[in-house]
Parts: C-alpha cells; sequence; structure tokens
C-alpha cells in the first residue's frame, strides 16, 4: 500500500469542486444575484418619471430656439426640462470664466444636444441625431 506521504496531491485549481463553485460565483455576479420573478413587484418609479418626462425630451426643434447668450434658465424654459452636467471648470475662480457644460437626451435616448454655458451664457451648441 502507498503512504499517504507518498500520494501526491492534486493543486486545488484541478480539483471539480473548485471550478463549480468559480461557475457559481460567476452566475450570482452576471445575474446582479437578483433571484427570480416575485409576486409583489413593485414599480420601477424612475421608469415612470421618464414615461411622463418625454414630452419634454429634447428635440430639433427646442435646440434650434436656443441661441447664443441666453441663460441655462431661458434654455430650460425651451427644452422644459434640467440638463446633465457634462463638465464644469472655473478659472481663476472668476465668474467670467465658469464654463459649464449641459447635455439633453431626445426620446430615443441616443440622440442629444450639448450646450456650452460660459459666465452663464449660452457660447456653443452641438446635437447629433435630434429630428
Amino acid at each position: 500500500m502507498a503512504n499517504h506521504a507518498e500520494i501526491e496531491k492534486k493543486p486545488v485549481y484541478k480539483k471539480w469542486w473548485f471550478w463549480a463553485i468559480i461557475i457559481i460565483i460567476i452566475a450570482i455576479i452576471a445575474t446582479g444575484g437578483k433571484r427570480g420573478n416575485t409576486q409583489n413587484q413593485t414599480i420601477d418609479t424612475s421608469t415612470v418619471a421618464t414615461e411622463e418626462r418625454q414630452e419634454t425630451k429634447i428635440t430639433l426643434e427646442k435646440f434650434n430656439k436656443i441661441e447664443t447668450g441666453m441663460s441655462y434658465e431661458q434654455v430650460v424654459e425651451i427644452i422644459g426640462e434640467e440638463g446633465t452636467t457634462l463638465s464644469e471648470s472655473n478659472i481663476a475662480n472668476d465668474e467670467k470664466y465658469h464654463t459649464i457644460m449641459y447635455s439633453w437626451k431626445a426620446k430615443n435616448e441616443i440622440a442629444n444636444a450639448n450646450v456650452t454655458f460660459q459666465g452663464g451664457k449660452v457660447i456653443s451648441k452641438a446635437q447629433i441625431g435630434l429630428k
């Protein structure tokens, strides 16, 4: 009979149970740890809010109304909703050089418009895919 000291042990990564655990962990991570459907599902309020705001999304018509020199408040009034800040910088803590770029998405969530403000006024705008 072979002595236990003479039997070569396999490394952990060559054992079947190690790989079974790895596969289970990957499956849990891939599904986000979510469990199956439950009877008491909650309504995603962010989706409801998004659907209610569909009429306020940026369009080419609204984009074309934005003019150089307008304030952020005037642009929000045209579009009908607040923008998302993409970038912001302030050189020498001087409001005159305070630059903020905002973005608005269209209904399809792909097309969008970006408007850049400096000193509180529109200095440039760009859009892609608006209809």
